[in-house]
């Protein structure tokens, strides 16, 4: 099972991502508090999922890659329809595709 942890998100588009990411196989982990380093520290994910359209987003991606090179991160966008997957081990390394429910669930699980 892929356990997941969900960054920071307005609430309409956690609803949404956890709707999507509600099939087998994906563990959702709640985790709350405001700091998403804490979060992951305490919850040892297998996946990160984080907002993509944030300004601190670029360098908390930076920190996870490098100190939890084991973790993917999947960044999200709600401005625009795409993706970016930081797969484990690649320090920083990253592919981008479209935001798709089932190529996000895919990314997610893969």
């Amino acid at each position: 099972m892929t356990r997941v942890l969900m960054g920071d998100f307005s609430a309409l588009h956690r609803l949404g991502l956890e709707n999507i990411l509600r099939v087998d196989g994906i563990e959702l982990m709640d985790v709350k508090g405001p700091d998403v380093l804490a979060r992951l520290v305490e919850a040892l994910p297998d996946v990160i999922v984080l907002d993509l359209d944030k300004s601190a987003t670029d360098d908390l991606v930076w920190v996870i890659v490098h100190r939890f090179p084991a973790v993917k991160v999947v960044a999200c966008s709600a401005n625009h329809p795409m993706m970016r997957v930081f797969p484990p081990l690649h320090y920083g390394e990253f592919y981008e595709t479209d935001l798709d429910p089932a190529l996000l669930a895919s990314a997610v699980q893969a």
